[in-house]
């Protein structure tokens, strides 16, 4: 009997790259019978998306669309979507990023190796430029915590973690821990928070270097620039110095810099990392990441004086009381945000 696997995706915003997308879809064997696509456009592209994903869907048995009512984030169309594929039994779910594409027959080659993982991850190269692989590397903490790549032993081997676009997560996965956190987070980490869940689970996560998925270059996209948190230094020097220290918490920023400075979806990212150092790293490497950050913080403020000092030291205490109780002081992020910046 073939198993019967349901893509999704979440657009937002940009219906040539959908439309690319849902293109790149239609080799990829018989196992792929669904298509979910979570909406989180603004009404001006929405129209352009129905259109598309009725175009492309009609190939397969099962399909869903759904418009939401705001911008829910990534974790938030990817956790609908797991919802939806998982009530109407798939075996397996297949995430698929909108701005990314599959290449022919990844899906078969991943299943290839079904009966070796509970998530199938594919090796993942630029869209721009497919000699330049980004996943033949696994992820490891060092010393302080901080997620490090290492070389991959073998072309399939277990690995740690893993970015959300081309795995395929099994039904299995989705019974005994559930779906993407879209609570805690909005637009990235939450693939790496649902590995930090697994793992505990005994679930296998597994990298198959035969399945191969194309994407952009996250480092050349501008969001990192206008997102709240400081830039990193990318001189040569500071790269290896970055690789060395911990990871900071990031800092909170006067409101005053700017109206958009305070959007909902710009906190969102800062306080999901938050969330995510809170939640994964142990007490003594919270406490040398805390005390670190703290040094950065002072050393910075003299010069840098639009962080808030109080704010980023209550965020910052905050993190650390939850962490040493093992719990997360509010509902959701937020709930978080909006007691930060009161």
């Amino acid at each position: 009997m073939t198993v019967q696997v349901c893509a999704a995706t979440v657009a937002y915003n940009d219906p040539k790259e959908l439309a690319r997308l849902l293109s790149s879809l239609t080799n990829q064997g018989p196992s792929l019978s669904g298509l979910i696509v979570i909406d989180n456009s603004d009404h001006t592209y929405s129209p352009e998306n129905k259109r598309i994903f009725d175009t492309h869907s009609r190939q397969y048995p099962f399909t869903y669309y759904h418009q939401t009512k705001s911008n829910v984030g990534s974790a938030g169309g990817f956790q609908y979507g797991m919802r939806v594929a998982h009530e109407n039994g798939f075996d397996w779910l297949w995430p698929v990023d909108q701005d990314g594409v599959a290449s022919d027959l990844c899906l078969a080659e991943l299943l290839k190796h079904a009966d070796d993982g509970d998530i199938l991850c594919p090796k993942k190269v630029d869209i721009d430029r497919p000699w330049v692989v980004f996943t033949r590397e696994r992820l490891k903490k060092n010393f302080f915590g901080h997620l490090r790549p290492v070389r991959l032993s073998a072309d399939m081997c277990q690995i740690d973690a893993f970015g959300t676009h081309g795995v395929l997560i099994s039904k299995k996965v989705m019974d005994l821990i559930g779906y993407y956190d879209a609570c805690h987070f909005f637009v990235g980490l939450e693939d790496y928070d649902y590995a930090r869940r697994a793992l505990p689970a005994k679930i296998a996560i597994v990298a198959v270097d035969a399945a191969e998925v194309r994407h952009p270059d996250l480092r050349r996209k501008t969001a990192l620039q206008e997102s709240p948190l400081r830039p990193r230094d990318e001189s040569r020097l500071g790269a290896a110095i970055n690789k060395l220290r911990p990871e900071h918490l990031g800092y909170v920023i006067y409101p005053s810099r700017g109206k958009h400075c305070c959007s909902k979806n710009r906190y969102l990212l800062t306080f999901s990392w938050l969330y995510f150092v809170t939640e994964s790293l142990s007490r003594w490497q919270f406490a040398i990441t805390f005390v670190y950050s703290l040094c950065v913080l002072f050393i910075k403020f003299p010069v840098e004086n639009e962080i808030c000092v109080k704010k980023t030291l209550n965020a910052y205490v905050k993190c650390l009381v939850s962490n040493l109780r093992n719990e997360w002081p509010y509902g959701c992020v937020e709930e978080f945000c909006r007691r930060i910046l009161e």
